[in-house]
């Protein structure tokens, strides 16, 4: 179980490669809850999450975290899945979970323990980000596209995953064009335009 982990947003604007994509964002979440932000391509829901993770700085406001109302910094409490899975790719799975001390039967991958990182498909490589992510232990999570190149049980996986964090009392802001339909959590919408 985790404290309340909370993402403060105060005032944010956000530009890439010169255009402006969000303006004077306000928005304080706390957990146990799920954010979907949706839009079109090109609105800006990646710079947005990067930006509440920590990876990318706004223009201008602030952003900021905490537990139990106490500041905590993005590396501490956040762990960020990006659309693209990660992987070393002179690695298999197994190993890259090895490093990451990640379970592989979480998601269904240990009978590709042995396949290299590169050589697996969209969905297993996925699958396999997943694992990382369970085993970061963080109690906010944002996720861009994780339904991404997933089948049906994969995106059963990726709900259960998300169930199972916020009902812990985790936070979680999911960027996707999918709806994103998780069972008996609290779940807001945020729509870029």
């Amino acid at each position: 179980m985790f404290g309340t982990p909370t993402l403060h947003l105060n005032k944010i604007s956000v530009s890439r490669g010169g255009n402006l994509l969000i303006a004077d964002l306000s928005l304080e979440l706390s957990g146990p809850k799920l954010l979907w932000v949706t839009g079109g391509n090109g609105i800006g829901k990646t710079s947005l999450l990067r930006t509440c993770a920590g990876l990318s700085h706004a223009d201008s406001g602030e952003v900021s975290w905490s537990i139990e109302n106490k500041p905590i910094t993005a590396p501490e409490g956040v762990s960020f899945l990006p659309a693209n899975s990660y992987a070393k790719p002179a690695l298999t799975a197994g190993e890259e979970a090895k490093f990451w001390d990640a379970n592989l039967a979480e998601t269904q991958m240990t009978p590709h323990r042995s396949t290299l990182t590169q050589n697996l498909s969209t969905g297993q490589a996925k699958r396999l980000s997943i694992s990382k992510l369970l085993s970061d232990k963080k109690p906010i999570w944002i996720l861009d596209e994780p339904l991404a190149g997933l089948d049906d049980a994969g995106r059963s996986l990726v709900a259960e995953c998300l169930q199972s964090h916020v009902r812990a009392g985790g936070l979680a802001l999911v960027a996707s064009h999918a709806p994103i339909a998780v069972q008996g959590i609290p779940t807001q919408k945020l729509a870029l335009a």
